[in-house]
Formats: C-alpha cells, structure tokens, sequence
C-alpha cells in the first residue's frame, strides 16, 4: 500500500490545470526572457516565443500536449524544466504510512525471531500431582518430516518424535514410560510435552527443538521446571514423626506400596496385602508403620519412629499396580533439628534422649561425648552389653547412666547428674557397626536463664560423615575402643 501511494503521489504534476470550453491555455518555461511558451485561443498560436517550435492539439480534443522541439540557438541554454510538488493529501498519509510499516517489519521480525527461539516459561508443580505440562506451541507449518526433540539441561532425551510417532528407545530410563505429547504435534503446531507424576529430581530446564529433515533448526523453545517437595521438620530424639502421603487414585490390596529414601535405601514395603519388614533396609527396620485401610482412604502416610539426625533425608512413595504400573508418587523432605534440653540451676540430673531401632543396636558400640566447650571428652561408652567405664572423662565417672534394656527398647538416651551450671554444653551421640557410623544425634543442653546455644551450620549436621571424631580417635591408647573403630 506504501508504494503504491509514494508511486502515484509521483505522478501528479505540478501545474493543475482545468480544461473549459472558451478557456484560455498557457505553457510557459521559466529559463527563457520571455515567459510565455505558447498560448492558444482557438487554433491559433499567439505570443510564442520564437526560441520554441510548438505543436498542440485542439482543446475539442481534450488534450493539451505541448511538444517543444530545441532551436539550434538554444543549444547551449538549459533544457526545459517542469516543477513538480509533492501534494498534500500525499505528505498527510506519508508519516502514518511510514510508521505502519516501521511497526510492519518490527513484528515480522520479532514472530520470525520468536519462532526460532521459542519463549523461556516457568513452571511450578508440587510433588503429588499426576502430572506436569510442558508448553511449546507455534502458529507456524512444521514439515511433516521434521523431529521433536525434548532435552533436559545435560543434553539427555527426555522425548523424541520422529516419523510421525514417539520413539521410547531414545529416552533415558529416567523418563521412560513417564511422558507424551499430543497426537499429530506437527499437524497441529501443539508441541507440549506431558510429565507424569513430577518429583525434586524433575526440577531442570527442558529445551523442546525442531529439526527439518537436514538437521537444520526450526524451532527451539525452554521451559524451567520447578518441582516443590513438602517439608516436615522435627527434633533429634522425637519418638516420632509423619509422612505425610495421600492420593485419590483408585487402590487395591494387590498394589504394592513402596517407601524409599533418597539413597534408594527401602523405608517401608507393601506388598500382597501385608508389611514386608525382611525388605526393608537394616536401619528403618521395626521403625517404621502405614494406615492399614489405605486401600479405603488413600491415605498412605508414613509413621517414622525414633528419630536421628540419619533420617534427615527425602522421602519418596510410589505405588505400583500388580502389573509395575507406576500409580502415583510423591515426595516427603524430612529435616530433623537439634534436639534442645532445657534444665534448672541445681537439677539432679537431666536426661539427654535418644533412642533408635533395637536392630541396630546388637553387637554395636555407642558413644557419647562433650564436643563443646572444649575439649572433647568421652562422656559415656557402651559395648559388649554392659558400659566401659574405663572410657569415661573422670570428669563423668559415677554421674552417667543408660537404660539397663536398651536392646529391647532402642533407648540409649543418657542420664547425666550434677549437670554444670556454669554454660551451656553440647552432647553427641554415635551408633557403631562394625566400623560403620549408622545413627547419630546432637542434643544442646542449656539452662533456664542462661545464654541460648547457638546452632551449629547446617551444612554440617546435615553430614553423618562430619561427625567430630576427635575424642575417638584420640583414645587410640584404649586397645577395646581403637579396635573397635578401626
């Protein structure tokens, strides 16, 4: 339309003239003396310039052509020129016009942009849901012969569709079996992909890309998923502590259920329409308990008893049909916090709590010691079914004491009497198998009135490993006790 306008603008001429019978028609040409080129009133030729050899037509004819032929005398003059101005209904639509396609061009080149990258989205979804959408939609044709291909930010597959179907064999196992898109994607430009049952491990950005047929790109898009994990928190040393777990899928008795941490350690089984406690993992076993009418509720939810700071992890439920269909999933992070205990000035003695699953505790060493204030010192020690005293601070000898059925119970908590008023002090306790540190615990001991004990970097207490075992190690003297730890 731009064109169009600036072309015929171009050629209006300059002098309007309006042709009327008895009408009087005027050339003139402004390099000569004199201004008059020709002039006709009838047929006649009348104050011509003698410099200018004219012909014209009748004005019955309605056309008033002057055709000038050059004199030989004026070759050296200018030839003769014809002023023309741009009209104003033209210079009016010019500026809207200009803007029009200023504004034209900035979109074709932001949708052809666009179409290319793709937009960046982000998605949140709670641990729980049956599935996630993935949004990647174009108004654009997509050949029929192109390939989709869904990534995470490693470059793995999530999903692929070629030669008009998905291809599961180019997955990685992570995701197989756990995601589709629509039918006929290309055909209708609607590339979303559908994640089921999303967990923690599915936060990443996923990347959908086009590829014509020669593995050129024409389209690319990515969308950030952010999966929320529900958060239980609870002090080392509560009896217990629940999962939470429901679902509204329809369940039966022949489904398994499976708990599981987040090193794939088994927490609690399911399975033919009773608990499984010989699969679960040595550390969880006789700790752990779900409703038993959950086939009736979809309440799934799981009891953990006996907590140490080891079971500060991430939870996972999933319930398989008798077939391994995955039903559901969800996850659970559990945060278990210091245990803090609080005392009077001049108490007789105070119980520091701890307690762990009685299977741990057969042919295994426990430990207390004082880490602060310094220095560490061994509070108490435990072995061969009876304590070591001979371990033992002289500081705390004849002042501690531990259950006499701990085996039974699972309860190590310690008993420690005259506790010292004079500042707050921190107690640790470890439980030893064959070298292996499989339960710990911390317990700030403050009293009432006293400055408040300040907690210790979580990055720290949330590592088994970094356990100070300086007081273990420092007996290396005690034959029994180095033996036992090496």
């Amino acid at each position: 339309m731009f064109w169009i306008l600036l072309h015929v603008s171009l050629l209006v001429p300059a002098v309007q003239m309006l042709v009327l019978n008895g009408s009087t028609e005027v050339w003139t040409r402004s390099a000569l003396s004199l201004p008059t080129a020709n002039m006709t009133c009838g047929d006649e030729l009348t104050d011509q310039n003698p410099l200018n050899r004219t012909t014209t037509v009748a004005p019955q004819t309605g056309n008033l052509t002057l055709t000038v032929t050059s004199d030989p005398r004026a070759s050296t003059k200018r030839a003769p020129q014809v002023k023309e101005s741009f009209p104003t209904w033209a210079r009016v639509l010019l500026v809207p016009l200009v803007v029009l396609v200023l504004v034209t061009g900035a979109v074709f080149c932001h949708f052809r942009h666009n179409f290319m990258r793709g937009y960046n989205r982000n998605i949140e979804a709670d641990s729980g849901q049956p599935f996630v959408l993935l949004p990647c939609r174009t108004n654009g044709r997509l050949p029929s012969d192109a390939t989709v291909e869904w990534t995470d930010r490693y470059g793995n597959k999530v999903h692929v569709y070629q030669n008009h179907d998905s291809v599961p064999e180019k997955q990685i196992q992570f995701y197989r079996t756990r995601t589709e898109m629509s039918e006929d994607p290309l055909q209708t430009g609607d590339l979303s992909l559908t994640l089921r049952f999303p967990t923690g491990a599915d936060t990443d950005t996923f990347t959908c890309c086009v590829y014509s047929r020669s593995k050129r790109i024409l389209m690319k898009t990515q969308v950030q998923l952010q999966v929320k994990v529900q958060q239980v928190e609870v002090s080392a040393g509560a009896d217990k502590v629940l999962l939470p777990c429901h679902t509204s899928a329809e369940l039966f008795k022949s489904c398994k259920v499976e708990w599981k941490d987040s090193e794939n350690q088994m927490v609690h089984v399911f399975l033919d329409g009773s608990d499984r406690p010989e699969n679960q993992d040595r550390f969880y076993r006789n700790r752990t308990e779900t409703n038993k009418d959950w086939t009736q509720t979809g309440d799934l939810t799981l009891t953990l008893k006996h907590l140490t700071y080891e079971d500060s992890n991430i939870y996972t439920c999933s319930i398989f049909s008798q077939e391994g269909t995955i039903l559901y999933k969800k996850q659970v992070q559990l945060k278990v916090e210091d245990c803090q205990v609080e005392v009077e000035e001049g108490a007789e003695s105070v119980l520091l709590p701890f307690k762990v699953a009685p299977e741990l505790l057969k042919g295994a060493r426990v430990v207390w010691w004082r880490y602060d204030p310094q220095p560490v010192v061994i509070v108490h020690a435990y072995r061969y079914l009876s304590d070591q005293l001979q371990e033992q601070d002289h500081h705390y000898r004849t002042r501690t004491k531990m259950n006499e059925d701990l085996l039974q119970t699972g309860d190590i908590s310690l008993t420690l009497s005259r506790p010292a008023a004079d500042a707050a002090e921190s107690y640790r306790c470890g439980v030893w198998r064959r070298t292996k540190l499989v339960a710990w615990t911390t317990v700030l001991l403050k009293f009432k009135g006293g400055a408040r004990v300040q907690d210790e970097d979580p990055g720290v207490r949330d590592q088994s490993d970094s356990i100070d075992m300086t007081p273990l190690m420092s007996a290396e003297s005690n034959d029994s006790l180095f033996d036992a730890l090496t």
